[in-house]
């Protein structure tokens, strides 16, 4: 029982924590054109970087 009401709370707190997320509109986390083009370009260097050691 006591079990039980502590994760009635802990659901409670969580659901109060994305209310606020959502109203707020603050998504960390999310990523950005920054992250992408970052990424693209990170997998752009190491495989040109592997096919030019691999030749």
């Amino acid at each position: 029982m006591e079990n039980d009401i502590a994760w009635q709370n802990e659901l409670g707190r969580r659901a109060r924590i994305y209310e606020d997320i959502e109203t707020g509109h603050r998504f960390e986390g999310t990523m950005t054109v920054i992250d992408y083009a970052g990424m693209a370009a990170l997998m752009l260097v190491l495989v040109l970087g592997f096919w030019i050691w691999g030749a």
